[in-house]
């Protein structure tokens, strides 16, 4: 029989009396097993526990002032932040004039939350810095503009792709309420936007641009929201600098009043400026002294124009050869090209402003040099654009997404348009015909009388640009090209259908194109001519604008012997109606005195006209001393009766 081995119970004894044996037994004292109970208690009392608020105190619902509440914004709790933040939006809906004494501790209390990991907590501290930035004015919030800039910075370049998205509701909310002091930071700011769609390769080799992998929403809808916060701010930006007053002309009327010391400046102020010149420049040279702020404008431009032409090529489908086919696109790239064209909009009306500014950097002209090429190769080879809108709810949180509301996009389409006559004004027109007719044709089949809106904007500034005299002095060889245009623009003033609005910009239009030398090939149109003929119309109608009166005014002072050929044969008609017209957009008596001054401009006056004006005057016909100012205005001519 096989011998079994020792259990593990029999190791277990074995290993037991190997251990060393401790002699003798200790037992512990008596009554040391008994529980005392003769301890003392003491209160604990905290002191800020003891404080009462006053009756006057701004208090929240839950009885907390703003002390409080800003000591429990850094709480670990996310539920005591949220509370807190709820109490503090109460105390400034409720007490502002705590918010004024508080307001350096709610800004340095609630702007780090905006880096906060939690998103309910980011969001709800944009509300209170909304609530904030509403209730203060913008002096107020001008010594804190520092720590609002360098938290909007912060977050625009985070790591997490959450606290980005979160970092443009924050800048929507300082473009709303502080535009010209985010505008202040314009150069600190702006290089984020680049940090947000690239990344920097090598200080030599550029940037690249960045694919979400890792976020909930794709490429293309990012950039869109990147695109769209950028041209808000270049937008506050150029209206904070006058970007679009400058190319509007003063055309004020002086009345000379003889009880007061009357001032009139001999020369246009912008003409006697002071133009700051580099000692080392020359002739032959185009290192020239440059400012520091045209100079970091150009960098962003060398960097950002060469990211959105690889953004757009990256969204739109192969390049079509036939210039008659429309090119269609999902909806998301519709929304990213419209974004795409707003951006270089605002950024071509800031180059031209730039380069008025320092005539010397020659910006404008490196600007096309560059970018004309690309803008054709990447805009214009694809040129028209369509699109199939879906059919969906419109998102509450995002409404911009949603914008594209017309399939055809021509108001993006007209933009093109726009941009490619703008950066062309010296274009081959032999070499780029192909481009040109297909940019004039489109222009021509989209703009009609029942134009409305944005639509009718874009269309009155692309033939503004069309007629004006840097683009029209090198395409009036071309004449052929452009006439089609000028006669759909006649067309639509003389129509039924159109719009008092949309009247008032043709007849400004054509009056430009009266005045440009460089289209006096189309003055004997006979279209034009037509035109001329019923110009004085304007003045018989109930109402007439401002602006039509200036148009007038100019007109029959700079060519006064076309003027005179048109007005004459109604100016009976006109003196009838001259007490009846009523301007529309102003009530001044420097716009009445303008419009009465035109009949001192007609040289010659036939007897019944002139008896007519003479009886309106003496029967009072004219309000106010309008009468007594015609009648002295005609006087200092003399001899106007033919």
């Amino acid at each position: 029989m096989h011998k079994q081995g020792a259990t593990r119970y029999q190791k277990f004894l074995k290993s037991e009396k190997a251990k060393t044996k401790l002699k003798g037994k200790k037992d512990l004292p008596k009554g040391t097993n008994v529980t005392k109970t003769n301890f003392k208690v003491k209160k604990i009392i905290i002191q800020e526990q003891l404080k009462k608020h006053g009756q006057t105190e701004a208090l929240s619902s839950k009885k907390l002032n703003a002390k409080e509440l800003l000591s429990r914004l850094s709480h670990f709790n996310t539920n005591a932040r949220m509370e807190a933040l709820n109490g503090l939006k109460e105390l400034i809906t409720l007490h502002t004039d705590s918010l004024e004494v508080n307001l350096g501790q709610f800004i340095h209390g609630v702007t780090p939350l905006i880096l906060n990991i939690e998103k309910n907590v980011r969001r709800e501290s944009i509300k209170v810095v909304h609530l904030v930035l509403t209730h203060v004015s913008t002096d107020k919030i001008d010594p804190f503009l520092d720590v609002l800039s360098t938290y909007l910075r912060s977050a625009m370049t985070h790591i997490d792709s959450r606290i980005q998205e979160d970092s443009l509701l924050f800048l929507d909310v300082l473009l709303l309420c502080t535009p010209q002091l985010i505008a202040h930071d314009f150069h600190k700011i702006i290089p984020n936007f680049l940090d947000m769609i690239s990344k920097l390769k090598d200080t030599n080799q550029g940037r690249t641009l960045i694919v979400n992998l890792n976020s909930q929403i794709t490429s293309v809808k990012w950039r869109v929201k990147v695109f769209y916060r950028l041209q808000q701010f270049l937008h506050k930006f150029a209206e904070c600098n006058d970007v679009y007053k400058i190319e509007q002309l003063s055309d004020k009327t002086h009345v000379f009043d003889i009880k007061n010391k009357n001032n009139f400046p001999l020369f246009n102020p912008i003409y006697t400026s002071v133009c700051t010149v580099s000692c080392f420049s020359s002739k032959t040279t185009q290192n020239v002294l440059i400012s520091g702020e045209e100079e970091k404008f150009q960098s962003y431009l060398e960097t950002l124009m060469p990211l959105m032409f690889d953004i757009w090529l990256e969204a739109r489908p192969n390049v079509k050869g036939d210039k008659n086919i429309e090119t269609v696109i999902n909806e998301d790239a519709a929304i990213l090209l419209k974004h795409i064209l707003d951006v270089i909009s605002i950024i071509w009306e800031l180059v031209e402003y730039f380069n008025k500014t320092y005539p010397r950097s020659l910006l404008k002209n490196s600007f096309i040099q560059k970018y004309k090429s690309l803008f054709s190769q990447h805009f214009v080879a694809a040129f028209p654009y369509v699109t199939n809108v879906r059919s969906r709810l419109p998102k509450t949180d995002l409404p911009f997404e949603s914008t594209i509301k017309d399939p055809k996009l021509i108001i993006e389409n007209l933009e093109i348009c726009y941009l490619y006559i703008s950066i062309n004004p010296n274009l081959n027109i032999k070499n780029n015909q192909k481009d040109i007719t297909a940019i004039f044709n489109y222009i021509e089949n989209n703009f009609t009388s029942n134009s409305q809106g944005p639509m009718l904007d874009v269309a009155i500034k692309v033939m503004n640009k069309i007629i004006s005299e840097e683009i029209s002095s090198n395409w009036t060889n071309s004449l052929y090209i452009v006439e089609p245009l000028f006669r759909k623009m006649i067309s639509t003033y003389c129509s039924d259908s159109s719009s008092t609005y949309l009247k008032q910009q043709m007849f400004s239009l054509l009056f430009k194109m009266y005045l440009n030398n460089n289209l006096v090939g189309f003055h004997s149109n006979a279209v034009f001519v037509y035109w001329l003929h019923i110009l004085p119309e304007v003045l018989l109608e109930s109402t007439i604008s401002s602006d039509i009166i200036n148009i007038l005014h100019r007109l029959a002072v700079s060519n006064n012997k076309s003027f005179n050929n048109v007005v004459k044969p109604k100016l009976t008609d006109i003196i009838t109606n001259l007490p009846k017209i009523t301007i529309s957009d102003s009530t001044q008596k420097s716009s009445y005195y303008k419009l009465f001054s035109i009949l001192y401009w007609i040289n010659s006056w036939d007897a019944k006209s002139f008896e007519l004006l003479e009886n309106q005057i003496m029967n009072n016909e004219y309000k106010s001393d309008y009468g007594q100012y015609i009648l002295d205005t005609l006087k200092s001519r003399g001899g106007i009766i033919d």
